[in-house]
């Protein structure tokens, strides 16, 4: 077993371990975490016709459905993988925030309608020993917390004691400042508590450094770069490729992306309009568009108030930590996704790095269908961390004593306050 930390290895043969079921899977970055943290993860499902070709190349001997989640069913889950009810040990999913039902303008998002009711409801089908749900960290503040009140009912309504944290992934090894939400859930008769693994890089511990504030340079220190992203991949220009790598991995992040691959796959940056190249080819490393001539600038942008629109155009600097990754990252002026010192965007690969996923890793479909497989994944170091501390709780072996999670936010005493 390889000392490296950040090494992810495909899907061993099914053995015995405890088994996890992913719904919402996307690309598959939960799944990879999950079966680098020791379980068995036996099927997989995502309406998406682009992911379920790869989850074919990368986990091929996972069974896998693509399928609406509302025709799905428990009964058809247990068939494919031969479980009885209450026999799976985890299921995850990340039902997408879009699926809440808004009914008016003054209505709440009611979690017990569209995709997360139907992902409970596969869960009161397969009464899994654990049931966790990652989204977005905003969710928890919508209507001033009454959301997070309405999940915790949904939760218990289904036999499930709750609590959520908001997990940094570059606390985790991932070189990227993304923050997640996640719920995990243990069914009522389990004598288990907790989940959420102590943070590996950084000083700070969970809950300490939240979304949309300034973080100190303190802070950053220890969290993984972007020149230990990528700065071994090689140059390519706008709109173009190579599957070469023709520079040597430097530290034990790019080792660890490397191994198991003697070539590149993804590695393509979008082709960009001349006047966005104009755009780029005038910043230096930190700079965005305040730094711009103002007729370089867009038209709606030369009214726009300097302190307004910040990360567009940004240039990433080598010795920075990345932002969160999103599908657009193809495009300047959707944030800090532009390459360091070569006039373009990153490529997929790129930001496939920076989301942790190892080169050997391939996406497949179209360049646009890429893109948005890479912008909506969980990294997989986020979730191989996650994963180990439910394998360490399902399996009794957990190596320190779990005390309260620091989150700002308490689901049970939302609950308790109905």
């Amino acid at each position: 077993m390889s000392t490296n930390p950040y090494i992810l290895e495909p899907a061993p043969p099914r053995g015995d371990r405890p088994t996890a079921v992913d719904l919402f899977s996307g690309a598959g970055g939960l799944s990879l975490g999950l079966v680098n943290a020791g379980f068995d993860v036996l099927f997989g499902s995502d309406i998406d016709a682009a992911c379920a070709f790869t989850h074919a190349r990368n986990f091929p001997d996972i069974p896998f459905e693509q399928a609406d989640v509302s025709k799905l069913t428990g009964a058809d889950i247990l068939a494919r993988t031969g479980l009885r009810k209450g026999d799976l040990d985890l299921l995850v999913g990340g039902p997408p925030c879009q699926g809440f039902s808004i009914i008016g303008q003054r209505e709440l998002w009611d979690p017990r309608n569209g995709l997360f009711r139907h992902f409970l409801r596969i869960a009161t089908d397969l009464s899994p020993r654990c049931v966790v749900i990652e989204n977005v960290p905003g969710l928890a503040t919508l209507s001033g917390g009454a959301v997070l009140g309405e999940i915790g009912r949904a939760f218990a309504d289904a036999g499930y004691r709750v609590e959520c944290a908001e997990l940094l992934a570059a606390q985790y090894g991932v070189p990227q400042m993304r923050w997640r939400m996640f719920f995990i859930g243990w069914r009522i008769d389990q004598d288990c508590e907790g989940g959420f693994p102590l943070p590996t890089h950084g000083r700070r511990s969970i809950g300490e450094l939240v979304p949309n504030r300034t973080i100190s340079p303190d802070d950053l220190r220890g969290f993984l770069t972007i020149a230990d992203a990528i700065g071994d991949l090689p140059a390519i220009a706008a709109g173009s490729s190579t599957d070469r790598y023709g520079r040597q991995a430097k530290g034990a992040f790019q080792r660890a992306m490397r191994a198991g691959s003697d070539r590149l796959h993804n590695h393509y940056a979008a082709r960009l309009a001349r006047s966005n190249l104009e755009r780029i080819a005038h910043l230096k490393p930190g700079q965005d568009w305040r730094d711009l001539p103002h007729d370089l600038l867009p038209p709606g942008m030369q009214r726009a108030h300097r302190k307004d629109h910040t990360r567009r155009y940004r240039r990433m600097q080598w010795d920075g930590v990345a932002r969160s990754i999103i599908t657009r990252f193809r495009d300047p002026k959707s944030g800090e996704y532009t390459h360091p010192d070569q006039h373009r965007t990153i490529s997929i690969r790129e930001a496939a790095r920076i989301q942790s996923f190892p080169d050997w890793f391939v996406f497949e479909g179209s360049y646009s269908q890429q893109y948005d497989q890479v912008g909506n994944a969980v990294p997989p170091l986020l979730g191989k961390a996650v994963g180990a501390e439910l394998h360490a709780v399902l399996t009794g072996t957990a190596r320190y004593a779990r005390g309260p999670v620091r989150s700002r936010y308490r689901i049970p005493e939302l609950v308790a306050a109905e």
